[in-house]
């Protein structure tokens, strides 16, 4: 594999054909914010404590009936909802995203619509694919979780100042002895399947390949090809982290001034908002209020915006994956192999 050429042609279509970073941001959505995330949960649980007692109080009322299982419930299949609408509009991306890189490697053309075209075709496959090869990492991981999570809540809830010692010991001991080993092992393993990820989804799109034979396809590839692809994960994975770090350094500088902003609007609205009410009414916590509403609005900002520069750089990695898997199966470096996504 000419793995000058690989990088040097996907930085070409990277930077020639930005009609692709639309693509590599609709597939960036479901991690936005993972790459380049200087805001946390921290401000939350800052706002969240500044919150009056007797707020506080019926929170942990609240915590204690009959309703906050359904409560929990709910909020769970939300989120899993939510998150396998972006991991669809994810897949959508990298299937479009693979057969323009495709087309502009055969014919130096990108078409947004003939893109989108091929993504939903292909919808189902990738996303399956994807599934298929991400749930052994996150299974290991979850197993891993369970104990520390059971012996938290467990300890959380125990009321007796002498069962907190104990209780203490035993959630440093699940935590050392099984989350940190599975978030390891877990982390180990997502390596190698994220590279089989990448090439199945290849298989899928250019070779035809449904979702079994494109996960064996894969499997093949990886296996006669091991010193070549491992050399191109080392390098991407290189190339990724630069990148994220030269685009996201300046996002996180920026975040500083904000979080100063925040505080400070926090602190003041106090001052601002107390001659506009009447003393018979108590003062609501507008500064938690303010803090929320401007943590809530900075964290979806910084969010839009790792996604933006996550999809160059997918833009970019997605590219070279392409390239170079075109080369392995022997399409060509420049358009001498058949189109099977674009007939």
């Amino acid at each position: 594999m000419d793995l000058g050429y690989v990088l040097h042609r996907a930085w070409q279509i990277t930077r020639t054909h930005k009609a692709l970073w639309l693509f590599g941001f609709a597939l960036s959505l479901s991690i936005a914010g993972r790459r380049i995330a200087p805001c946390g949960s921290s401000g939350w649980e800052q706002s969240l404590r500044g919150l009056p007692t007797e707020v506080q109080r019926t929170i942990a009322d609240f915590s204690r009936g009959p309703y906050f299982v359904a409560a929990m419930v709910a909020l769970i299949l939300l989120g899993i909802i939510l998150g396998t609408g972006l991991a669809l509009l994810s897949a959508l991306g990298r299937a479009a995203m693979v057969s323009q890189v495709h087309a502009a490697e055969d014919r130096d053309l990108v078409d947004l619509r003939a893109g989108w075209e091929a993504g939903k075709r292909h919808l189902w496959s990738v996303f399956l694919i994807r599934l298929l090869l991400g749930l052994p990492a996150a299974a290991v991981a979850l197993i891993g979780a369970l104990p520390s999570m059971g012996t938290g809540l467990i300890a959380g809830h125990q009321a007796r100042p002498e069962a907190m010692i104990p209780g203490v010991v035993a959630s440093m001991t699940t935590l050392l002895t099984c989350l940190l080993p599975g978030v390891c092992l877990a982390s180990l393993l997502s390596i190698p399947l994220g590279v089989l990820q990448r090439l199945a989804v290849r298989a899928c799109m250019l070779e035809g390949c449904g979702v079994r034979a494109s996960i064996h396809r894969a499997w093949n590839i990886l296996r006669e090809d091991t010193g070549p692809v491992s050399l191109l994960w080392l390098t991407l994975a290189g190339i990724g982290i630069g990148m994220t770090v030269a685009f996201g350094l300046p996002l996180i500088l920026l975040a500083i001034p904000l979080w100063a902003i925040i505080t400070l609007a926090a602190f003041f609205s106090p001052l601002l908002f107390v001659p506009l009410i009447s003393n018979s009414v108590s003062l609501l916590p507008i500064s938690s209020t303010v803090s929320l509403a401007l943590t809530a609005m900075m964290g979806l900002s910084v969010s839009l915006v790792g996604a933006g520069i996550n999809g160059v750089v997918e833009t970019f990695l997605s590219a070279s994956w392409t390239l170079a898997y075109r080369e392995l199966v022997g399409l060509g470096l420049t358009g001498e192999g058949t189109s099977t996504i674009l007939k």
